[in-house]
C-alpha cells in the first residue's frame, strides 16, 4: 500500500473537518471578507502545525484547540467587540444542530446575540457544547478541567436564561 504524501492527508482532513473551521470562524469573524481571512489564518496554522499532531487527542479535538486559539488571537487583533456572524451566513444544517428546527428564528437571533456578549471562554465552552462535543472533549480542547467545565456550562446556561428572559 502506497502512504499518501502530506499534502494529500493535510487536504483530506481538510475535507472531512471543514464544519469545525466554517463553524469557529463564522463565529469569531463578522463579514465575509474577516471570515476568509481567519479561515485561511487557520489552515494555514494547521498545516504548519501538522506534522507536530502525535495523535494523543482526536484530529477533531485538535482541530478545535488550534481555530480556537486562533479566532481568539486574531478577535484580539481585530481588537473590535465579538460579535456573531449573521445567521443567513449559516447553512440551514448547522443552524440545524443548535437548535430544534421547530424553534422560532427570533428566539435563535436572541441566543446568537447573549452568546455574542459572553466571555471569549464561555463563549468558546458554549459553542463547543452546542456543536455536540462531550465535557472530556470540551476539556482537553480549552485545558480547563472535566469537572470545571460541566460547573461553567450549567453557569452559562443560567447566565444565556437570564439574558434572554431580559430580552424578550
Amino acid at each position: 500500500m502506497i502512504h499518501k504524501d502530506i499534502k494529500e492527508q493535510f487536504m483530506d482532513m481538510l475535507e472531512q473537518h471543514i464544519g469545525i473551521i466554517l463553524k469557529i470562524s463564522g463565529a469569531y469573524a463578522y463579514t465575509q471578507e474577516d471570515r476568509k481571512d481567519l479561515m485561511q489564518d487557520i489552515i494555514l496554522e494547521l498545516w504548519k502545525s501538522l506534522k507536530r499532531y502525535n495523535g494523543s487527542c482526536k484530529m477533531s479535538t485538535w482541530i478545535y484547540r488550534i481555530s480556537l486559539n486562533i479566532s481568539m488571537n486574531y478577535k484580539r487583533k481585530q481588537n473590535n467587540t465579538f460579535v456573531i456572524a449573521s445567521l443567513s451566513d449559516f447553512k440551514e444544517k448547522e443552524i440545524a444542530s443548535w437548535i430544534d428546527k421547530q424553534n422560532d428564528l427570533s428566539e435563535l437571533e436572541i441566543l446568537y446575540s447573549c452568546i455574542n456578549e459572553l466571555s471569549e471562554i464561555n463563549k468558546a465552552i458554549i459553542l463547543l457544547y452546542l456543536d455536540g462535543n462531550s465535557h472530556e472533549e470540551i476539556s482537553d480542547i480549552t485545558g480547563i478541567t472535566k469537572t470545571n467545565i460541566g460547573t461553567r456550562i450549567s453557569r452559562i446556561k443560567s447566565e444565556l436564561r437570564k439574558m434572554a428572559h431580559a430580552k424578550e
